[in-house]
């Protein structure tokens, strides 16, 4: 994807205190110049959007192969 500047998405996940999976996901934009300031402002306002769904995908995805591994024991 050719962008006016550097994108990156970092992932994270882990375990908590209690053992609970944790997930977390972070976008980094690092804009070049007015034309990647301009983007970045433009598009902005759809993140909450886009990468929300992108965690929920996630999160079902996982806890449908807990519950497929619960199933058969192992």
């Amino acid at each position: 994807m050719k962008l006016p500047g550097l994108a990156w998405l970092e992932l994270t996940a882990g375990r908590d205190q209690a053992g609970m999976t944790t997930y977390g996901q972070r976008a980094i934009f690092q804009p070049r110049g007015l034309a990647g300031h301009a983007y970045w402002r433009s598009i902005s306002p759809f993140h909450g959007i886009v990468f929300g769904g992108m965690a929920r995908n996630i999160t079902r995805a996982a806890e449908q192969a807990d519950r497929a591994k619960a199933r058969t024991g192992q």
